[in-house]
């Protein structure tokens, strides 16, 4: 499974070569549907290794390897073919600078989270689930801008779940493009950041109260059959969006109790 994840991510690397080689933005779209078809993968792997008692060193520096070069290398390329194929024809043109720092710091800063992570499990045991992770996890950064991509293409069908006019496709379109160099850099921020972040796994597997969790898992389910790019890009807002806010405002809370004592 974890080498599966991995050749996901060579093979989208592949495709987005060749479209910037051929002008061909509609490949990026294939890119982005090989990196779903790579976090599923990466989803199951740990899941599947701890219920065959499988776990192994040898299996978790591959998985963070596979990780770096499918979602700390591969999202930053996908970002900057789209931008650099879509972006002319809408008159966008991003800094030269921004468009080499943007990948560059994503890249490097989803290599500082998996080493970190590395670290951290040493003390940790491999054999039982964990809930949370310290710092925004590769694969789930790498789900907003594989989410953005996709929608990019999926809201422009012409089948789309509710009539969408051509305005609104080109505001949405055009803010997408300028919106993603930056993305970049924020994810780059949040994933060697101390924010706790929730396991998506455990999240379905463990449940308080699991008729509310199989009614949530329903609804998700019905939205990806229906509309998956929107189902895609909704839930990487969600699972980055809640808890970054939870968690700064969790932070700001220790800080100002802290003062207070002092005081």
């Amino acid at each position: 499974m974890t080498l599966a994840n991995l050749a996901c991510g060579v093979g989208a690397l592949l495709w987005l070569f060749e479209a910037g080689q051929n002008a061909d933005y509609e490949l990026t779209r294939h890119a982005g549907w090989l990196l779903v078809l790579a976090v599923f993968f990466d989803a199951i792997d740990g899941k599947l290794a701890r219920m065959t008692k499988g776990t192994s060193e040898l299996g978790a520096q591959l998985d963070s390897l596979a990780d770096l070069v499918t979602f700390g290398v591969v999202p930053a390329f996908l970002v900057r073919t789209l931008v650099q194929l879509e972006g002319p024809v809408m008159e966008i043109m991003p800094h030269p600078r921004l468009m080499v720092a943007g990948p560059i710091l994503y890249s490097s800063c989803a290599a500082l989270r998996l080493a970190r992570f590395n670290v951290l499990r040493v003390d940790r045991d491999e054999t039982q689930d964990h809930t949370h992770f310290l710092g925004l996890p590769s694969p789930a950064a790498a789900a907003l801008p594989i989410g953005l991509v996709l929608f990019y293409f999926g809201i422009a069908d012409p089948d789309f779940i509710f009539p969408v006019s051509e305005g609104f496709i080109h505001f949405f379109r055009e803010s997408t493009l300028r919106m993603l160099p930056f993305l970049l850099v924020l994810l780059a921020v949040l994933m060697v950041s101390n924010l706790p972040f929730p396991h998506f796994v455990a999240w379905l597997t463990r449940a308080r109260h699991p008729f509310q969790r199989t009614a949530e898992v329903v609804i998700l389910l019905s939205l990806l059959f229906v509309e998956p790019e929107l189902a895609l890009f909704l839930l990487a807002i969600s699972f980055i969006l809640f808890p970054s806010i939870a968690g700064i405002i969790k932070v700001f809370r220790n800080r100002t109790s802290q003062k207070s004592e002092s005081v």
